[in-house]
């Protein structure tokens, strides 16, 4: 037995109230900062893992996105092609740029922060810890509305721009909410089991066992939330989390299954056209599988 049943256990908790605490921390300055520079034309959104509460000790650092509420990305993927020229001609270009804004929060950040604290990244603008909070990703974006007819905004989310000039669409609140009702289906089993996979993961790379950085925790959350709820009633957590992995196993090596495999949000596909492959996750669930065994 490489884990035992009482550290299956521990894995399973939520943070201790010290390291939320320094969550809690990172959270409030940061939306200080941004309060004082941008007042009220900004919406905040506690996003990732730690709102999720699926975090573990080791990725414990708070993601917030700051979105500019006036200004938004059109995500076309659900409009037909013959739509889009005709939507297209009705949208103004922006005068206050992404770049701008970026530019921004970085200033904004470095002012509450101190200078060095904040560097700026592809995608954020990270803001680094010490003992009093954890490192915080600070997330600028506009609003991202996804259009799946013409005049029809089916989903708002978030749209960042990243430096490298993509812009990418997501959609925290919708990820939240289904994470919850995942959540309350398997008896709050769902995110008990995600965080004993990453602290399994992060247990395995240590050892050598699995490449370091072969799985994110997004995939890792992904893949748990598309078991069946019948595969969490067992009676332990390693229990559940062998059955999860079973189940997801399988269906890794069934090309008709994995197609279907959806983001926690119910709004992407997680295995279509992304850097996460049915590989990927076959090589970690097996390892895993193994690793927790009895």
């Amino acid at each position: 037995m490489n884990v035992s049943d009482e550290r299956i256990n521990t894995w399973a908790k939520a943070l201790s109230e010290t390291e939320d605490n320094r969550c809690e921390n990172a959270k409030s300055m940061v939306v200080e900062a941004m309060r004082e520079r941008f007042g009220n034309s900004i919406t905040i959104i506690h996003q990732g893992s730690h709102r999720n509460r699926t975090n573990i000790r080791t990725d414990s650092d708070v993601d917030i996105a700051v979105v500019y509420d006036d200004i938004y990305y059109s995500d076309l993927r659900n409009l037909p092609n013959e739509h889009h020229a005709g939507h297209w001609a009705g949208v103004s270009t922006p005068v206050y740029t992404f770049a701008q804004f970026k530019n921004d929060v970085h200033q904004a950040l470095n002012d509450k922060f101190g200078l060095g604290y904040a560097t700026r990244k592809n995608k954020c603008i990270r803001v680094a810890g010490n003992t009093y909070r954890v490192n915080a990703d600070v997330v600028p974006a506009f609003q991202s509305k996804r259009y799946n007819s013409p005049n029809l905004v089916s989903e708002v989310g978030i749209g960042i721009l990243t430096d490298g000039g993509t812009v990418i669409h997501s959609y925290p609140e919708q990820h939240y909410a289904s994470g919850v009702a995942k959540n309350d289906e398997t008896s709050q089993a769902y995110k008990a089991i995600v965080r004993v996979l990453k602290n399994t993961r992060r247990e395995m790379e240590d050892k050598g066992l699995l490449a370091k950085d072969s799985m994110s925790s997004f995939l890792i959350e992904s893949l748990v939330w598309n078991a069946p709820e019948h595969r969490f009633l067992n009676s332990t957590y390693r229990e559940d989390a062998r059955d999860v992995l079973s189940h997801i196993w399988t269906d890794m090596r069934d090309a008709s299954a994995h197609p279907n495999y959806k983001e926690v949000s119910q709004l992407e596909w997680l295995l279509r056209g992304t850097n996460h492959t049915p590989t990927k996750a076959e090589v970690f669930t097996k390892a895993a599988w193994n690793y927790l065994a009895p």
